[in-house]
């Protein structure tokens, strides 16, 4: 389970680059390593603050839920920032994944209205629902086919239920596109990021250009990863982090924290390292 004592991250005693089992190939520079503490400060820090929400509502669990998905993700950059400088690549996808369910928190919490949010719940439903369904006829006939047969029932059950009791103007609200989700929040501009993520997660050209330079007869091969192309999922890590927990514990309710403080931390420790590489 995610511990919400507050210790947050990785432990401090295990950070060197010198702990990892495989031979380091660019050890990770000292301004890096300040960052990814940073960022620990900032997950100990929700963490701390975050509780259980009480009442019946299934949006704000959903999001507490999801939120201990993001937050595992940003430790697995911080894991491999403190590790070694090559493994950004593989930082890039667990970053993406983890600005994804940031944005998701962010839509599915955004309306005042409670029971809006509700409606909002009931499409994250619909579509686990749909996937739960879909597994089960593609493997129809095999070994364990049922059990996913079973939960999507169990899923329709409920939420025909759910909808069933809604007040009247109250309708389930089927998930836009991701990039919908981010005009509806007024982060348009964001999707580049996003966009370049996916690169690293679906193995294009953009991704495999860490591995290799120019076409043809100039293409070179090997490790072309530098300590700057850290500074973009670390800083999507942070912002992620930072917006969907305040969000998140606004509306659980529970203490807010001092994310300015933190926020600062962090902006300077991304000054220093980009001023670092000049």
């Amino acid at each position: 389970m995610i511990d919400d004592s507050g210790s947050g991250g990785a432990d401090p005693g295990v950070t060197d680059a010198e702990t990892s089992s495989q031979p380091v190939q660019q050890p990770p520079r000292r301004e890096i390593l300040q960052l990814a503490d940073c960022l620990d400060r900032g997950i100990g820090m929700f963490l701390k603050a975050r509780l259980i929400p009480s009442g019946q509502w299934e949006a704000p669990l959903e999001a507490r839920a999801l939120s201990n998905f993001m937050v595992r993700n940003i430790e697995a950059v911080l894991v491999m920032a403190r590790t070694d400088e090559v493994m950004l690549p593989a930082a890039w996808v667990n970053a993406r994944v983890v600005f994804e369910h940031a944005v998701r928190i962010l839509w599915l919490l955004d309306p005042d209205d409670p029971m809006a949010r509700e409606c909002r719940w009931l499409g994250f439903l619909a579509d686990a629902e749909r996937s739960h369904r879909l597994v089960a006829e593609e493997t129809k006939g095999t070994p364990g086919s049922d059990v996913y047969c079973k939960n999507a029932q169990a899923m329709r059950e409920f939420r025909e239920g759910v909808t069933a009791v809604l007040p009247d103007g109250y309708s389930p609200q089927k998930p836009p596109s991701f990039q919908a989700m981010l005009q509806s929040i007024d982060s348009p501009r964001l999707y580049s990021i996003y966009r370049e993520g996916s690169q690293y997660v679906h193995g294009s050209m953009w991704g495999t250009a860490s591995y290799r330079k120019h076409l043809g007869n100039s293409a070179q091969f090997g490790e072309f990863v530098g300590p700057q192309g850290w500074i973009l999922p670390l800083q999507l890590c942070w912002l992620s982090l930072r917006n969907a927990g305040r969000m998140l514990l606004a509306r659980i309710p529970a203490p807010q924290r001092d994310w300015e403080a933190v926020d600062e931390e962090v902006e300077q420790g991304l000054v220093t390292l980009v001023q670092s590489l000049s």
